[in-house]
């Protein structure tokens, strides 16, 4: 069940004072909000959280680095939803919020110290580094797929790579690493058959890691499933599509995007 604040999320930082555990309650609920409006194909839910995360008159002057970071990732990871959700009927509203995306993830890394890869980082500043490379790049493979532009390397190429590099057990590191496995394959079976095998083993990590403490962010199970579904179910493997399917909806009933393709392997 999805928890809901009926102050603005800053203010309630505020409030919450220097307490770290009710600033990561606020900021897993901000989550939830953000991902049940995905699901459920909610794009006004995500407009209201939108206007919710961005600071009001003097509100984020005093915050944290950290409570910082985590505001614009979630700001990212809004725009990132809402490109999802319009992308079908209302492209240059979804180019929009991919662009937003990119500039909400610049934020964050641009704030980061500038070391040599790996090096005397913190271990926040370094998951803080990756989780805004995974999210900086799935935000631009959802752009490519929108306007159909193949797969390149440079700089998309290059921050998930070193994301991998400095956490390669990240479940949405990896499940973004399999994503742009599969926009490189092409029509290559071969190489396509690669990233079908590296999304079966992200799933396996989203296990392993839903089975432990939860922690901010965690998005990525039910979406690796639905994705593995995909991927299956166009490689003629009825079977194996619908049990992903059916573990991405006992994550998450309302998920639309799996509810449709399993509509569509039962019709």
């Amino acid at each position: 069940m999805i928890r809901r604040f009926s102050f603005t999320f800053l203010g309630a930082l505020a409030l919450a004072g220097a307490s770290s555990f009710v600033h990561a309650e606020v900021w897993a609920d901000v989550e939830g909000r953000i991902q049940y409006a995905y699901y459920t194909n909610d794009s006004r839910a995500l407009a209201s959280v939108l206007t919710s995360l961005k600071p009001k008159g003097g509100e984020g002057e005093g915050e944290s680095a950290a409570d910082a970071a985590m505001r614009h990732y979630f700001l990212a990871l809004t725009h990132y939803r809402i490109a999802q959700v319009v992308a079908a009927v209302k492209k240059s509203q979804a180019k929009d919020a991919i662009g937003d995306c990119g500039d909400e993830v610049d934020e964050i890394v641009h704030a980061l110290p500038k070391v040599p890869v790996g090096l005397d980082e913190t271990d926040e500043n370094r998951i803080r580094r990756v989780e805004a490379y995974a999210l900086g790049t799935a935000c631009t493979l959802a752009g490519r797929e929108m306007s159909s532009l193949p797969f390149v390397s440079g700089r998309i190429g290059s921050r998930i790579d070193e994301a991998v590099l400095l956490e390669p057990k990240n479940p949405r590191v990896r499940l973004v690493e399999s994503l742009a496995m599969f926009e490189r394959a092409g029509k290559d079976p071969a190489e396509k058959a690669a990233a079908l095998k590296k999304l079966q083993t992200v799933t396996a990590m989203f296990e392993a890691a839903r089975a432990g403490e939860s922690s901010t962010p965690e998005w990525g199970a039910a979406e690796a499933y639905a994705f593995l579904g995909r991927a299956l179910f166009d490689q003629r493997d009825v079977v194996g599509a619908r049990e992903a399917l059916e573990r991405s909806l006992l994550i998450a009933p309302e998920y639309a995007f799996a509810r449709q393709l399993m509509a569509q392997i039962t019709r």
